[in-house]
């Protein structure tokens, strides 16, 4: 079963979200030649901090 974790700051939007699910899945399951619904993704949001790009840090 390919898994894909995704490490990123929170923030994203449920539709940001699930475009990466989708090309992620579709892509992967193009290149290994496996069934997509066998393809799991998962998110890790990090908390943002001074180190998050300044587009996303909350003002």
């Amino acid at each position: 079963m390919p898994h894909i974790t995704i490490k990123m700051y929170e923030g994203r939007t449920p539709e940001q979200k699930e475009e990466i699910v989708t090309v992620f899945t579709k892509e992967l399951s193009r290149i290994i030649q496996r069934e997509e619904q066998y393809i799991t993704i998962e998110f890790n949001e990090i908390p943002l901090d001074d180190n998050a790009p300044a587009n996303l840090r909350k003002t």
